[in-house]
């Protein structure tokens, strides 16, 4: 536990010492994360089930491309933060299991050449080690299109993939689509696994044991609700080159993730620096922690998502805009963003980011009637009613997680605002596996509360807003809508295509499908002892594998600071 008492003589030597060891690599340690999904587990094992979380629980894989957090972080030109749960510029991208690749015509097709030193490591039960080849790319895609959870027409845009040779592999396609770096190459779904993990069965896939990759880590233990623990692939290929001497990585010998299920014991396993680095904390714990803990290095980051709830729009009375409209009138944002999230965060956030210069919207420069659905005015949400046809008012139930502390405590403010305009609104409050199961099912409540990632331009319509995505809790349906996305994705001039997505983006807001919420500012934080960190978090959609990679622990300044 650290020492109460921490005095000038002991900064003072932690300032000498951290000085002396800035430059001194010392690989080795455990490294200790809680993580931003820090009340999760994982979902499954079995990637076939196009699990959004793989990536967060996938230290030990790899992909065709990542974000080049090296060239383009804090510590490169600082161009990026990396915290974008789901976004990445295409030229902050770097290769992963590629080395290269290039979009050609006649036939219009994408090409990759892979590294030749990667390898497979080997698994009990599974295989021997042996190198990544170009089938195990091709089989990986493959494999994944076959399941019956894939999201439809994610890769309708590829005719076939092909390896030619060992080291090379290529999809063919059959239209262009602007947004295949994510698709394929750094997304959610495109982890690349052996041919002979694709081959078990669904309980073998399902099963941690079998997990393997070629990442920087392997998986070693994990006991639900507590840890997931990996340590380091010694047959990685990477490395980090660290005042000009270059190093193998992982730097440190293994990697825990904590799953805490409330706050109070997250942050009080920070404090005693039980856990190196905590990627979320939300603003309530920040002053108090910044007392008891001075040493931490605590910064904020914009919410990486957008807050809404969702209702379904198939669903009388939801299927009449003007209700939507008037239940968006009905809630005080302004009042929700002050009491929730300390006024720290944004009104408008989704469905695109506020960071997203040049496409981005601000809510000032929207339409004035669409403006007006960001104020409180429930005399005209109550009028709206009677003119929409339920002057009596209605009952709904919500779906909300537990897992969600922040929507758990906007529960009782959306309950009294719609409770003022006649609207009854019933809370069913829910652990994540039931509450994520249940959405576009027909069990699925007329109100869903939720957050989604900011991702990317194309991938946050795509999933919100066009027919019978996965994620498309409001079952929103527009051909028009779903013309214009798909006039943006094919569009290869970048100007043009920013003017699609822009148009995009106003629709999907004109289109009032969901009561918007704001989105607030975490905060995140870590020890002085963790080097080589300056709080990135993501190079890919939800992955900070290579990340952790590169982070070593000076055990050494960590004694000196009593803990």
């Amino acid at each position: 536990m650290r020492q109460t008492l921490y005095a000038a003589t002991a900064l003072a030597t932690l300032a000498t010492i951290g000085a002396a060891q800035a430059n001194d690599v010392q690989p080795g340690g455990t490294l200790n994360v809680i993580t931003y999904y820090t009340r999760l587990d994982v979902t499954t094992w079995d990637y076939h089930k196009w699990t959004w979380k793989m990536n967060q629980d996938g230290p030990h894989l790899d992909h065709l491309l990542m974000g080049d957090v090296e060239a383009f972080g804090p510590r490169g030109s600082n161009e990026s933060p990396f915290t974008a749960q789901d976004y990445i510029p295409r030229e902050h991208l770097t290769g992963d299991l590629a080395t290269a690749w290039e979009l050609k015509e006649d036939p219009l097709r994408l090409e990759f050449a892979l590294r030749e030193d990667v390898v497979w490591p080997a698994k009990d039960g599974l295989m021997e080690s042996r190198a990544l080849v170009a089938d195990d790319v091709v089989t990986t895609f493959e494999a994944m299109w076959e399941s019956d959870r894939k999201i439809p027409t994610y890769w309708d845009f590829i005719e076939r993939w092909e390896a030619e040779g060992d080291h090379k592999v290529v999809a063919y396609l059959d239209h262009y689509n602007a947004n295949w770096p994510y698709r394929i190459g750094w997304g959610f779904y495109n982890a690349i696994l052996p041919a002979e993990w694709h081959a078990l069965s669904e309980e073998e896939r399902s099963d941690w044991r079998n997990a393997t990759g070629t990442g920087p880590y392997k998986v070693e233990e994990v006991v639900t609700g507590s840890r997931q623990i990996y340590v380091a692939n010694d047959e990685y290929w990477g490395t980090t080159t660290i005042d000009g001497t270059e190093h193998e990585l992982p730097l440190n010998d293994r990697l825990v993730y904590h799953i805490i299920k409330d706050d109070a014991s997250a942050i009080a396993t920070l404090r005693s620096g039980k856990a190196d680095i905590m990627e979320q904390i939300r603003w309530q714990f920040v002053d108090e922690l910044r007392r008891s803990a001075p040493d931490l290095t605590i910064e904020p980051y914009g919410a990486p998502n957008g807050t809404y709830l969702a209702l379904r729009t198939d669903t009388p009375p939801f299927d009449n805009i003007e209700v939507r409209r008037a239940m968006n009138l009905a809630v005080n944002q302004e009042e929700i963003l002050a009491a929730v999230m300390n006024g720290e965060g944004t009104l408008l956030n989704w469905p695109f980011a506020a960071t997203w210069e040049g496409l981005y919207t601000p809510l000032e420069e929207l339409p004035e009637e669409t403006q007006a659905l960001f104020g409180h005015d429930p005399g005209r949400a109550a009028e709206m009613l009677r003119e929409a046809g339920v002057p009596e008012g209605f009952s709904f139930e919500v779906m909300v997680c537990t897992c969600n502390p922040t929507h758990m405590d906007m529960i009782p403010l959306l309950d009294f605002y719609f409770d003022q305009v006649g609207i009854d609104m019933q809370a069913n409050a829910m652990e994540y596996g039931a509450f994520r199961s249940q959405m576009r099912e027909d069990t699925m409540s007329a109100g869903y509360l939720m957050d989604n990632s900011a991702g990317n331009p194309f991938a946050t319509l795509r999933k919100a807003f066009v027919s019978d995505q996965t994620w498309n809790a409001t079952m929103h349906a527009d051909p028009a809508f779903d013309a214009l996305w798909e006039e943006a994705n094919a569009e290869v001039d970048l100007e043009k295509q920013q003017e699609l997505l822009k148009a995009a983006n106003l629709a999907a807001i004109d289109a009032v499908a969901q009561v918007w919420l704001p989105s607030g500012t975490f905060y995140r934080a870590w020890w002085p002892w963790v080097k080589n960190y300056h709080g990135e978090m993501r190079v890919g959609a939800m992955r900070p594998g290579p990340i952790y990679a590169r982070v070593w622990i000076d055990e050494v300044l960590k004694r000196e600071m009593g803990y």
